[in-house]
């Protein structure tokens, strides 16, 4: 599996997106849905947060490891804002897998949001997914649930 893509997703951030996201992550900064404040910072428009674009990340990749998976490491690198407007595209591929505790796979992923020829954000992640249809990782209990370093050997 090592080297395999995951299917693009493609879509339009909205100014609501970006709102939203800041508020259920309790971030009251008023560079996430002021505009005016977020100019005179010399921002285009508002930005979205870290932990919204953690999120959105963390979905795009869970879309595609199945509802079995279980993410364990991340690290995200933000590059550019991502502001209303953007049509962005998320992609990525499969660096690295190897067996994990009883019934999983560790994978690891390196993944990447784009807006146009830009690259925005970057992640590299690390998740258990099941080796079997019907498995859990969720249910890998804490004494065997080990996740190796985020970047491999």
């Amino acid at each position: 599996m090592s080297g395999g893509a995951l299917p693009p997703l493609r879509r339009i951030v909205s100014a609501r997106d970006i709102a939203m996201g800041a508020a259920a992550s309790r971030d009251w900064q008023p560079q996430h849905h002021d505009i005016a404040y977020a100019q005179g910072m010399k921002l285009p428009d508002i930005i979205m947060n870290a932990p919204t674009q953690t999120g959105w990340f963390h979905a795009y990749a869970m879309a595609w490891a199945g509802p079995g998976a279980r993410i364990a490491r991340w690290r995200l690198k933000m590059r550019r804002p991502v502001c209303p407007g953007a049509a962005i595209a998320y992609s990525g591929s499969v660096l690295r897998q190897e067996t994990g505790p009883p019934g999983a796979l560790w994978i690891w992923l390196d993944l990447e949001c784009r807006s146009a020829d830009e690259r925005l954000s970057a992640m590299a992640l690390l998740l258990a997914r099941p080796d079997a249809a019907g498995g859990d990782c969720a249910a890998i209990p804490a004494d065997v649930w080990h996740p190796p370093a985020l970047d491999p050997a």
